[in-house]
């Protein structure tokens, strides 16, 4: 096995483990949603804060799981106009979209990354029911947007090699 296909996988494992955490987010938020709407049914008093931590709960389970999505392969892809190009034309574009996405959501992760400092600089708050600093939430962001512009580098990497398509054929 190369040293690339150690990497793809590695961070595959990774970015699973990230998939995990989204999961158990996901079925912590459910819990969440139905103490909230017992508690109000059954004394009429909501959990406290409920709202707030919800909204922080879908962030972390968007960015943490958008990488691996495009690790698995299962972003929407429209090939209309690619799948009628030579087999070449397609590799470049298909090159050329990856390269594209890299560049795109490496910028993302950039500003992202300021906009977290500036939160924590400025001390910035959740205000509601309850208060809480925002600026890991809006780290998460960022984290989830360098995990996928890792991502498509690494694409754009096995593409270019044409490791994806040895793998497929050894694995038939």
């Amino acid at each position: 096995m190369s040293l690339f296909d150690r990497i793809w996988r590695g961070y595959g494992r990774f970015l699973y483990g990230c998939g995990l955490v989204a999961g158990y987010t996901t079925f912590a938020m459910m819990m969440l949603v139905i103490a909230n709407a017992v508690s109000r049914f059954l004394f009429n008093s909501p959990v406290s804060g409920a709202f707030e931590i919800t909204e922080t709960m879908l962030t972390v389970l968007v960015f943490l799981s958008l990488a691996l999505t495009q690790y698995e392969g299962g972003h929407i892809r429209v090939v209309l106009l690619t799948q009628r190009l030579p087999g070449g034309l397609q590799k470049i574009a298909r090159l050329a979209a990856l390269a594209l996405g890299a560049a795109f959501f490496a910028w993302c992760a950039y500003a992202a990354w300021g906009y977290t400092l500036a939160s924590y600089v400025i001390g910035e708050q959740q205000w509601g029911a309850v208060r809480y600093p925002l600026y890991p939430v809006k780290f998460m962001v960022f984290f989830g947007l360098t995990l996928l512009a890792v991502q498509y580098v690494l694409g754009l990497v096995r593409e270019a090699t044409g490791t994806e398509q040895a793998e497929e054929l050894a694995s038939k």
